[in-house]
């Protein structure tokens, strides 16, 4: 039988495409003038918290400026100033609220109307040690970056999911310090849960065991950086700097710092790794329901693989050559997550988690001791919002 051919649709006349395109002018204005008030909102309320910031800047530049110090010791006092001052300003009411970034903007602008005299040439240089490049951009300071004096080394927990990085850096007055970020990747989001400087990268590894405690960090020792990829997930990213609530006064003292000491570590030559492994985020949550129905243990959902594709969007997925690890702090994390997103709703949900850590525990080889800790954890009652920003000893 023949098949008739589409008939070509007749074309518009001239008056119609005219309306078309006035109709669709239309909405490009009215979508940009949309857009040019969200702008506008979001710039006065910049403005009203520099303004708001403005009183705390003054106070903390001319304490700096009364200091004797200058240089590398300059930079560690304002550090140490500013971790107190923004751990306060967090605990304040929404309409009070000055972020880290808010302060430092006001700080750098309190510095310029000071003017060229020797304290505030001072302060504004540790300033602008300090802060990433945006800031540095938004603030118009500048500083020469500081220079990595060896070979960066990192570690991880026996979870797999908690990560020690060190770096040397050279000083101007000698010795060279080594920055550690101690990386909580639990989360929906990798955090450097702790930071800062050591004498040595002996003294920073043992730092880093006792936060996360000697159960998880047993036998764990430096080892060359072998996956810039994974380390480039890991460390804080210039462009991310937003607090997300709850830090503690420590680690404000090295908000800034250790974001801008990230960037000159990523802007070293990348080390590619070779041995990539396939993660259970490959595989889709079909494998999870494939290796469900193969274990034919308790009856099965009968939404399951709706829920697993749940599951799957709820688990941390940002670094994902990691997605695999289940520690304690994760699966915590994680309930904690489902039930502040899914609310009542959340049980089914939750109650499908012990499985899902079981399959990802299999899938990795991980030991039956560190599996039995991870579950225990998926019947954890919920937890208070700022404990996923501590430094959590497994």
């Amino acid at each position: 039988m023949p098949v008739s051919r589409k008939r070509k649709k007749s074309a518009k006349s001239t008056s119609a495409a005219r309306a078309e395109r006035r109709r669709a002018h239309t909405r490009q204005v009215r979508l940009a003038r949309s857009l040019a008030d969200v702008a506008a909102g979001y710039e006065q309320g910049q403005a009203m918290r520099l303004e708001s910031a403005r009183p705390h800047a003054l106070a903390l530049a001319a304490d700096l400026m009364t200091s004797p110090r200058a240089g590398t010791a300059l930079e560690d006092e304002l550090c140490a100033r500013l971790g107190p001052l923004l751990a306060d300003l967090d605990e304040r009411p929404l309409e009070e609220y000055v972020g880290p970034d808010h302060l430092v903007v006001a700080l750098a602008g309190v510095l310029h109307d000071a003017g060229d005299d020797e304290p505030a040439r001072r302060v504004s240089a540790a300033l602008a040690a300090i802060l990433p490049s945006p800031l540095r951009d938004r603030t118009g300071l500048d500083s020469p970056d500081p220079e990595v004096a060896g070979e960066v080394r990192w570690t991880r927990d026996r979870y797999g999911s908690r990560f020690a990085v060190a770096a040397p850096f050279a000083t101007p007055e000698g010795p060279v310090r080594w920055y550690l970020w101690d990386i909580d990747a639990c989360a929906f989001v990798p955090l450097p849960v702790h930071a800062g400087f050591y004498a040595s990268p002996e003294e920073a590894l043992a730092a880093w065991q006792v936060g996360v405690g000697p159960f998880a960090a047993g036998g764990t020792s430096w080892r060359r950086v072998d996956d810039s990829g994974l380390l480039a997930d890991l460390l804080p990213k210039p462009e991310e700097i937003s607090a997300l609530g709850g830090e503690s006064a420590e680690q404000f003292t090295e908000y800034h710092r250790c974001r801008r000491l990230a960037e000159v570590v990523l802007d070293l030559p990348p080390v590619l790794r070779l041995d990539v492994k396939e993660t259970a985020l490959d595989l889709g949550p079909d494998r999870f329901v494939s290796w469900w129905r193969g274990r034919a243990e308790g009856p099965e959902p009968g939404n399951l693989e709706a829920l697993a594709e749940e599951m799957f969007d709820s688990w941390p997925m940002i670094a994902p050559a990691l997605f695999d690890t289940c520690s304690p702090h994760r699966v915590e994390s994680v309930s904690h997550q489902i039930r502040d997103e899914y609310r009542k709703d959340a049980d089914e949900l939750l109650a499908l988690l012990p499985a899902w850590v079981t399959w990802l525990s299999e899938r990795t080889g991980l030991p039956s001791e560190l599996r039995e800790r991870a579950l225990a954890r998926t019947g954890a009652a919920t937890v208070p919002d700022d404990r996923l920003m501590q430094r959590v000893a497994e």
